[in-house]
């Protein structure tokens, strides 16, 4: 006998699945890379109902239809700040770059919101403690406002004179601001927002809705790391607001740069845009964009990127320095899931006889992007590039080097993620003096890490090789 039910539920069942197919063929390539598109085509053709669900929650980089109306409006919004800059630019040198470097300024002028500002000064602060005791010092000395945007921010014994000191400065009469994303800092929280009573103004960056208008893909992230007082001081790296021990046994190891100059009207500009999105307030004036004062010789532009701007600009702009980098090209990143054309570029780079070095974490904190991570590694060494693997801490350290002159720091790792979906800050800098400040710390880098032998990583096991092979296949979903 034959049961018509089940075989009805069958038939739709595969019904709906060759309906995903062909609906996923007709959406997915849309705007979005190859290599992308044919890994979630892939996913989808073979597990259409995983593969949609997959796609739903992760797939479309999108912002809820709230944010989308802030994030349409910001630009109008922004107008007397960023004129505000540009009209300070004229009074602040630029730099003379080589013939072959004009073009990489030339999109940087292009690609960014943001102009290039010469006269800033830069100091390197390597070490929770150092970060924290220059910040106190800062907070103390604080006229007006303060403001602070971390991706991880956390109340704990190596934060907590830095909140002491803010929440000083807020009933001391200062204004001070903290903007934390809300996946990042989810499980630290209550005593975050529990400052609002202590006279501090706390927003949530990409608050969390179970609403329909406010939901979005639940992974976008505000990663930046800021810290703007006064418009005249500001901090921007890679560093967060915790303990380093704070995922033990992972220690983290990491940077932040303090600077003063012109260019903290940038890290403001970017704030002022956050607190808008965030608290439907734009900061503007004088008392938050004071004129600025040259106080060093320093020559760099703001590197934003994210939802509210389009242009994956630190993607554009390392693919243009490392095609135009003649002698050698350093990477520190904690992740190194490069897509096709950065990879294609890095590996001609090396072809062409420039030293590309690689600084690596020997463990990651995320044993899939470990795997995805390793799987370049084999046709990297055999071109002749330089891997070093960092075995003591988690180097979390972001930034690159090229041809010894020009510097890019911030936030992005070099992944997909960071590239395409995460709001994200970088620093391009041009002039020699930040360039020979990361070669220093580039030095004391190698005097730990263990230069990765070709021999020694293809006698690895073949179950490794699997599993790298298997995580490289999800590298554009990463």
């Amino acid at each position: 006998m034959i049961d018509f039910q089940h075989t009805n539920w069958t038939a739709t069942y595969v019904l709906v699945e060759w309906v995903i197919r062909l609906s996923a063929l007709m959406i997915i390539p849309l705007r979005r890379p190859p290599s992308a598109a044919t890994a979630w085509l892939l996913l989808i053709f073979f597990q259409p109902m995983l593969g949609m669900i997959f796609y739903l929650f992760v797939g479309r980089p999108r912002v809820s239809r709230a944010r989308q109306q802030k994030i349409d409006t910001l630009e109008r919004a922004l107008a007397p700040n960023l004129q505000h800059l540009q009209q300070q630019q004229a009074a602040h040198t630029r730099t003379v770059l080589p013939e072959r470097l004009q073009p990489v300024a030339q999109l940087a002028r292009h690609w960014s919101v943001l102009p290039e500002f010469g006269g800033n000064s830069v100091q390197l602060l390597e070490t929770v403690p150092a970060f924290s005791a220059q910040l106190v010092r800062d907070i103390e000395a604080a006229r007006h406002s303060i403001h602070l945007l971390f991706y991880i921010a956390a109340r704990d014994s190596a934060t907590e004179a830095i909140f002491d000191a803010l929440v000083s400065a807020a009933q001391r009469g200062i204004e001070v601001r903290l903007i934390i994303d809300d996946f990042g800092s989810r499980e630290f929280m209550k005593p975050l927002l529990a400052l609002e009573a202590q006279g501090l103004r706390v927003a949530r960056a990409f608050p969390r809705s179970k609403l329909p208008h406010k939901a979005a893909r639940f992974d976008l992230r505000n990663h930046r790391k800021l810290i703007v007082v006064d418009g005249v001081t500001g901090y921007a790296g890679s560093m967060n607001l915790i303990r380093p021990d704070s995922e033990p046994p992972i220690v983290y190891e990491d940077i932040m740069l303090r600077l003063q100059g012109p260019v903290v009207l940038e890290l403001q500009t970017v704030f002022a845009g956050d607190w808008y999105i965030e608290r439907n307030v734009m900061l503007t004036g004088e008392q938050y964009f004071p004129v600025p004062i040259a106080v060093g010789r320093e020559v760099c532009i703001g590197l934003p990127s994210g939802p509210e701007y389009p242009d994956p600009v630190q993607q554009h702009l390392l693919l243009s320095l490392i095609h135009v980098s003649t002698q050698s090209i350093r990477i520190v990143t904690p992740y190194f899931v490069p897509d096709e054309p950065t990879l294609i570029a890095l590996k001609t780079a090396a072809q062409r006889g420039v030293e590309v070095e690689l600084i690596l974490s020997a463990r990651l904190d995320q044993w899939f992007v470990q795997w995805a991570q390793e799987s370049y590694y084999t046709e990297l060494l055999e071109i002749g590039v330089l891997i070093r693997c960092y075995p003591t801490c988690f180097l979390h350290t972001k930034f690159a080097l090229f041809d010894d002159r020009i510097s890019l720091i911030g936030s992005a790792n070099l992944d997909v993620r960071s590239s395409l979906i995460n709001a994200e800050l970088g620093l391009l800098f041009y002039t020699p003096g930040t360039a020979e400040m990361l070669q220093r710390l580039l030095d004391r880098y190698r005097e730990t890490a263990v230069l990765l032998e070709e021999e020694t990583w293809a006698s690895r096991s073949r179950f490794a090789t699997l599993r790298q092979n298997i995580a490289r296949l999800t590298n554009p979903l990463l």
